[in-house]
């Protein structure tokens, strides 16, 4: 009996190590939790009915003292009207003088989110307070210069040049002194974080800044702000890694013993499902914010790739309508295009957003992603029923005193069965491709080149102007060219946006770097095996071995070798 019992638990323990209790998907799960968590208790405490009306009612009414937080994170992660509270801040903002140069950036950034984003008040801010509040004032800087805006006293190129400047030595950035402070350096790395991959020396920097942040988390996973041990610095690391497309769930550096930085936030959960500031305190409201926070950076992360601090340049307004229901992913606005203007080269929209490190994608990876994460649920429940159904029938047949052997041959039955159903399951990360399973055509090339600006490097062009080196993509059937490219910027995390319907995609950006961002007559086209075909990369199908080549043109072509 002893012996059975050991093999039972043996099985147990394989059965549930197979099937996982993967980190990754965890933190998804724990990440919506806390959205939802937070949601609910925010609406409790206001007596709202659902998440627009908390908008319209307690966060307008609060516009300028401390609702700005919540504006940033649900304008990102939910499809919400902000003209209430847009129009409260503005009246805020008439009446009263803001003393704090990084305040007047929050403002800007917040009223960017808001969708008011040619509000006076943005563009004062800009000229007259970046910098001149320490390094707190470049961080936010740089977070309305990567959503698109200009600054005539620090352009892009000096401004990340002077934050870079204030990196301590030991890899960390601080208000004050020569040490590296967490909280600090994970809201630098998140300015810094689009440029990581087009900027050698910003990708150099914040390298040093993460093994800085890694060295400095506490045994337990924590992490420490003035000697205390806090959910608000672990909150800005968890932005600072989401920017960075790094999964907290996976990154060994991040994981003490086997509690992830997720894990470690629930030390400071309250029983309303809000958030103290040190373990079993009250709950504060500076805390939940900041943990509600880095829950939506990083399932933007996870879903599409997005920074948190990029904001879409109009907001879809579509109100959540019950407080039970998950928020949903914002997709990018589209804009129709005529026949006259499908040419590859875009020049018709202004560029809504930049985020060069992190993957923006128009489509159907939301709510493929989804259906993944709901299909593995079900399979660990099939996996568990087994797992019940074979402890039973063990049971019954040692009633009935049946021998043991008979026993190990149901469990090991169960076993296989259980692993039978998880190698049907294919991870997020691994799977590339986000469609419907189709029978595989063949494999296809695809490479993203950029080489006729690498010498007007402005912050956003690789040094070699090679975005992305030839990539191998295995096609279905109906797979286009944008299916391809779409594929590929997830899977090498670089930034894709475009406009246009399913007949009429247009590739507006990649990697940050925009049609008629270098004149007149420059943005991309796409050649396949040499040629530039004269439909959409929407439209144009594959075969098997196609080489597709998308190149950046200052003249409409004429400068390309093809």
């Amino acid at each position: 009996m002893k012996k059975l019992s050991k093999i039972l638990i043996f099985v147990f323990v394989l059965i549930f190590a197979v099937a996982g209790f993967v980190p990754a998907a965890a933190s998804e799960v724990k990440a919506e939790e806390i959205i939802d968590d937070i949601v609910e208790y925010n609406l409790k405490a206001t007596a709202s009915d659902s998440v627009q009306d908390w908008i319209d009612g307690y966060i307008s009414e609060n516009a300028g003292d401390g609702a700005e937080w919540y504006v940033l994170a649900l304008s990102g992660y939910g499809r919400y009207d902000f003209s209430a509270y847009a129009k409260a801040l503005d009246e805020y903002l008439s009446a009263n003088e803001t003393g704090s140069a990084s305040s007047r950036l929050k403002f800007a950034l917040t009223l960017i989110a808001a969708g008011e984003r040619n509000s006076p008040f943005i563009k004062d801010f800009i000229e007259n307070s970046v910098g001149e509040q320490g390094i707190m004032s470049l961080v936010f800087g740089l977070h309305i210069l990567n959503n698109g805006y200009t600054c005539e006293k620090y352009p892009l190129k000096t401004l990340t040049e002077e934050i870079l400047s204030f990196q301590s030595e030991d890899g960390g950035w601080s208000l004050t002194g020569k040490s590296g402070d967490v909280d600090v350096t994970a809201m630098t790395v998140q300015a810094l974080a689009p440029q990581y991959r087009s900027n050698s020396l910003v990708r150099s920097a914040v390298d040093k800044a993460v093994d800085f942040l890694s060295a400095r988390q506490n045994a337990d996973g924590t992490f420490s702000s003035y000697g205390v041990d806090n959910p608000e610095s672990t909150a800005q690391v968890i932005t600072a890694l989401s920017s960075l497309g790094i999964d907290v769930a996976k990154d060994a550096r991040f994981i003490k013993g086997s509690k992830n930085l997720f894990d470690v936030l629930e030390i400071y959960c309250t029983e309303d499902g809000a958030y103290s500031h040190q373990k079993g305190k009250e709950t504060d409201s500076t805390a939940t914010v900041q943990v509600f926070c880095a829950a939506v950076a990083y399932r933007k992360m996870k879903d599409d790739g997005s920074s948190f601090y990029i904001f879409r340049e109009k907001i879809n307004l579509t109100e959540k309508p019950t407080k039970q229901e998950a928020i949903e992913a914002t997709e990018p606005k589209t804009t129709e295009i005529t026949s006259s203007e499908k040419t590859e080269v875009v020049t018709s929209a202004k560029k809504t957003e930049t985020s060069a490190s992190q993957t923006q994608v128009v489509g159907k990876a939301t709510d493929e992603v989804e259906n993944m994460r709901s299909d593995f649920s079900y399979k660990l429940w099939i996996i568990s029923a087994i797992a019940l159904a074979s402890v039973c029938l063990c049971v019954v047949l040692l009633t009935k005193k049946r021998k043991k052997r008979y026993c190990i041959g149901v469990l090991a039955v169960a076993v296989c069965a259980a692993l039978l159903v998880l190698f049907a399951i294919k991870p997020v990360e691994d799977s590339g491709n986000l469609t419907d399973e189709k029978s595989a055509n063949g494999t296809v090339t695809v490479s993203i080149i950029c080489d006729t600006i690498k010498d007007k490097n402005n912050g956003t062009v690789p040094d070699d102007g090679v975005i992305l080196e030839e990539k191998e993509i295995v096609i279905d059937a109906d797979d286009t060219v944008y299916d391809v490219l779409f594929r590929a910027c997830r899977e090498s995390n670089i930034h894709l946006e475009t406009t246009g319907s399913a007949e009429t995609l247009y590739v507006e950006g990649i990697c940050n770097i925009y049609e008629k961002d270098y004149g007149d007559l420059s943005g991309w086209m796409y050649f396949v095996n040499g040629e530039s075909p004269p439909v959409g990369c929407g439209n144009y199908g594959l075969s098997d071995g196609d080489e597709i080549v998308w190149c950046y043109t200052c003249e409409l072509g004429e400068d390309l070798n093809y």
